[in-house]
């Protein structure tokens, strides 16, 4: 009996496999997820950007200068003619902000800050796709387990079914136990078509994460890490080097500025400017080239702005506390994952303990009660059961460290550990 039920396994497992299934390791999915997924390809993008507002910004200080070119119609009428004439020109004109009361300044500050929050952020992105294709590796893993062990399980019953009519045609059960026996196989059969399906499902999110299409696990996921040794521990970590915290912090830095440089936009400013140009023109009444060239210093002070200093200034610090609010946002909500997967890891280690043991038990048991049947203390049905008790301890297991997995996988991602916690 148990070599037929390990052979029914061999076959789930070539059932459960489609022709065209690409095993993977765990490392090599990630390594295709994180170059796959467009989210990542989207936060490199939001890097580039803030790295041209930081080139943007630091332009804002440098000379500017450019071409000037006019032409036009003029008709200028006296008291005894009218002249018409095509007035033209063409120059060139330069101009350097020497002081701005810090504005300049200040925009460079916050579009540095941004950009570090943007490389933030890519890190954070890149640890959710791992993250994601962790979860999705070892959920098809276990899906395969428990196609495979359900599939065994089907094959008992079928094994039951037999036994059952073969003692009620002796006239040792009646009906009753036949059609328990039968309703029994429909249920296994009905788990066994949700874990196909569980199956297909796990594997197309894997498909999807990764870009390889009907990807299956080559192993069970695996982590290389030592978690730390205390919640507190863990938090602080957390704390520390989560991204998506730092790039809050980074964006509360850049409101700062954005506010100093609201305030300063309306203070003092000087500024050089110089200009060389040629064109044709009315001089004394006779069109005539005329030819210039000037360097001027310019000073401006705003003193009437119509409210627009009050609104931006205010409108920046509207801006800072949403940036402040959001930092402190961030912590309560890391301080809250951090406390609940801790409590979950502990937990999820003395269920995968007590499944341990439990799979030791009923693997003793179904080989006692295979010996026993063979020695013929028992019947064949009984040691069906046993059998069917250690397939179901079995997923237990299966089960039990996988989740406990999953869990030490989400408090290392918070962390920014847990890529490079992935076994090459």
């Amino acid at each position: 009996m148990i070599q037929r039920l390990l052979s029914s396994i061999a076959v789930a497992g070539l059932l459960a496999s489609p022709a065209l299934a690409e095993p993977v390791t765990l490392g090599e999915a990630v390594s295709r997820a994180v170059v796959y997924d467009p989210a990542i390809a989207q936060a490199e993008a939001g890097l580039d950007q803030s790295r041209a507002g930081v080139d943007a910004a630091r332009a804002q200080r440098g000379l500017q200068a450019g071409v000037q070119a006019e032409v036009g119609a003029l008709e200028t009428d006296f008291t005894s003619d009218t002249i018409s004439q095509i007035p033209r020109s063409v120059g060139l004109q330069a101009e350097w902000t020497v002081y701005a009361s810090g504005a300049l300044d200040a925009g460079v500050e916050a579009s540095r800050h941004l950009q570090r929050a943007a490389e933030l952020q890519l890190i954070g992105a890149r640890e959710r796709t791992v993250l994601d294709t962790f979860e999705a590796y070892a959920q098809t893993w276990l899906s395969e387990r428990v196609v495979e062990v359900g599939e065994a399980t089907v094959e008992t019953f079928r094994i039951r079914l037999d036994e059952t009519n073969a003692r009620f045609n002796q006239g040792q059960v009646t009906r009753t136990d036949v059609a328990l026996t039968e309703a029994r196989l429909a249920s296994a059969e009905a788990e066994q078509e949700a874990a196909m399906a569980r199956l297909a499902a796990t594997r197309a999110r894997l498909s999807r994460l990764t870009g390889v299409a009907e990807a299956t696990p080559q192993a069970p996921a695996a982590l290389d890490a030592v978690l730390p040794v205390s919640a507190d521990m863990a938090l602080q970590r957390v704390l520390d080097d989560n991204p998506d915290l730092a790039a809050a912090r980074s964006a509360g830095l850049s409101a700062e500025q954005r506010l100093r440089e609201a305030r300063a936009s309306f203070g003092p400013k000087v500024s050089l400017r110089a200009r060389a140009t040629h064109g044709e023109d009315m001089y004394f009444f006779f069109e005539d080239p005329i030819s210039d060239i000037g360097a001027f210093v310019k000073v401006e002070i705003p003193l009437f702005t119509s409210g627009m200093k009050s609104a931006s200034t205010r409108q920046a610090l509207a801006g800072q506390r949403a940036a402040d609010a959001g930092v402190r946002l961030a912590e309560l909500q890391l301080e809250e994952a951090v406390n609940g997967l801790w409590g979950d890891i502990e937990a999820r280690r003395l269920a995968l303990n007590a499944a341990r043991r439990a799979e030791t038990a009923a693997e003793l048991a179904a080989e006692g009660a295979q010996r026993e049947y063979e020695a013929g203390i028992r019947t064949l049905v009984d040691a069906l059961d046993a059998e069917n008790a250690f397939r179901e301890s079995q997923i237990a297991r299966y089960s039990a460290e996988v989740q406990l997995q999953i869990a030490q996988a989400r408090l290392l991602s918070l962390s920014s550990d847990l890529e490079g916690s992935i076994p090459a």
